[in-house]
């Protein structure tokens, strides 16, 4: 980061490099908010290492490697792990005429079953649906195999749709 003014330099790093960051981690995070929030880190990261910068030869890679670590580490974070379903799981798809069938109660009533779900299935529930991650995204993201990824999508889908039957015959 060569020049007179780091705020001038940092500028012209976020004009040249946002757009291109942006899309390397939403390859990672699939998530265009969260992509975004990357990018604000790895440019955070170039403030705290400006002293660094100065002498090096290729910014850009090593910020794409810097956006590429910071989609893994947020990948692999408890918290990320660790995601149960939220309202999001009606809120993230577009408004169809199916949809709009729907009633408010019977989405509270999906919802609700859902949350009654193990965590397991919850969480492979929300990957396949909500992130709309394939089926090997999810087994990279979980680190699980393959087959255990499918055995849990359906057991999640029949437990779902039994217990959606059951509430129904009791009430």
């Amino acid at each position: 980061m060569n020049g007179t003014n780091v705020n001038d330099q940092l500028n012209n790093l976020i004009n040249t490099y946002s757009d291109d960051l942006k899309r390397v981690a939403w390859r990672y995070v699939r998530d265009q908010h969260l992509a975004e929030d990357i990018v604000q880190e790895v440019f955070l990261k170039c403030v705290m290492h400006k002293e660094q910068l100065k002498d090096m030869r290729s910014i850009k890679s090593w910020l794409i490697t810097v956006t590429k670590n910071q989609c893994k580490d947020y990948i692999s974070s408890k918290y990320h792990q660790n995601v149960i379903p939220s309202s999001e799981l009606f809120s993230s798809y577009q408004i169809t005429p199916e949809l709009e069938l729907m009633t408010k109660h019977t989405r509270e009533e999906i919802y609700h079953n859902i949350t009654k779900l193990p965590g397991i299935y919850q969480e492979v529930l929300y990957l396949f649906y909500v992130k709309d991650l394939k089926l090997l995204e999810i087994q990279q993201h979980l680190n699980i195999n393959i087959s255990t990824v499918k055995t849990r999508l359906l057991r999640a889908r029949r437990l779902l749709k039994s217990s959606i039957l059951v509430d129904h015959i009791y009430s």
